[in-house]
């Protein structure tokens, strides 16, 4: 009996995660991430028509599941519109994955594209799961928003929201004619919908633009990369990047680092505050730290030597 009980080993239940995207390059990177954590179980991705195009984000998505031999996750297709969308020469980068053979031999499982709207999509995948879900939320928040405000018992099936976006010290990303430059996209994509889930309730880590600059797509992490190529999928994020530094001089692991955070969290440093949102004038889908905001973490330094030894051992994967 007693070497029956030494033999014996605690079962592990993967932690559910949901991740909401919007299929940029660094979208995908983040999903090929969350794929190769151990100790996780990805229940469904949505993605919404933002620094992409929708339809085509969805199939690279699905032809990740198939690299991964993942034959059990769905992904849908937000219906959500932009308040402010995306440019139109950064969102036709979405399709640059399918550039390499490792992916464009792969046929992808249109059956795994589900029927439902992105936002009752995400309601059932939460609501299915007997554990919280931890969201992870690399684009507008438009989606996550709309199935909350369908379904507002979804807050308590939510354990956390790892959100990247918005910029406090660092200039924004937004270049639009009577805006002052101080937006982060993700958020001045659908400013209403930003200020809305901050004030949901839920408990927020929030990845601003500050912190994720800390970790730019550099000669250390391609290096490395480029070392371990005879691994799939190192092979693939390097000749992704490489092609991507080519056409952007400044690329930084943007969506990555929530996803890289999940299952290395020592990663970064957190802090909380209190923001809000200007919802107008030129800085418009700007954040801000006021004592009278909705209070948040936010991730406020990175080891970044760290992050890239956690993702380049993640990339090892197979």
């Amino acid at each position: 009996m007693t070497g029956l009980m030494q033999n014996s080993k605690p079962e592990i239940h993967p932690s559910p995660i949901f991740l909401d995207m919007d299929g940029a390059t660094d979208d995908l990177i983040s999903l090929i991430t969350l794929l190769s954590l151990p100790n996780f179980k990805l229940t469904g991705v949505s993605v919404t028509n933002g620094n992409c195009y929708a339809e085509k984000a969805a199939t690279n998505v699905l032809r990740l599941f198939k690299l991964f031999s993942n034959d059990t996750t769905e992904v849908a297709v937000s219906a959500a519109e932009p308040i402010n969308p995306f440019p139109t020469k950064w969102r036709e980068k979405c399709d640059l994955i399918n550039q390499f053979n490792i992916i464009k031999k792969i046929t992808p499982d249109a059956t795994k594209i589900s029927g439902d709207e992105a936002a009752d999509f995400t309601t059932k995948k939460i609501l299915a799961e007997k554990e919280k879900t931890t969201v992870i939320l690399t684009g507008p928040a438009t989606n996550l928003i709309t199935a909350i405000e369908n379904n507002p018992g979804l807050t308590g099936k939510i354990e956390k929201v790892l959100w990247m976006a918005g910029a406090f010290l660092s200039n924004g990303n937004v270049n639009s004619p009577d805006h002052d430059g101080s937006a982060e996209w993700n958020i001045f994509w659908d400013p209403g919908s930003s200020q809305k889930l901050l004030h949901s309730g839920l408990k927020i880590i929030l990845f601003p633009l500050d912190v994720c600059n800390q970790v730019p797509v550099d000669n250390y992490l391609m290096y490395h990369l480029k070392n371990q190529s005879k691994y799939k999928l190192s092979k693939l994020v390097y000749s992704i990047l490489e092609k991507t530094v080519t056409d952007h001089a400044e690329y930084c692991m943007w969506d990555v680092l929530p996803s890289l955070f999940l299952g290395f969290p020592d990663i970064v440093r957190l802090s909380n505050t209190s923001i809000e949102i200007e919802q107008r004038g030129t800085s418009k889908g700007n954040i801000f730290k006021t004592s009278k905001g909705s209070p948040i973490y936010f991730a406020s330094w990175i080891d970044d030597e760290k992050f890239y030894t956690d993702f380049a051992s993640l990339m090892r994967t197979f």
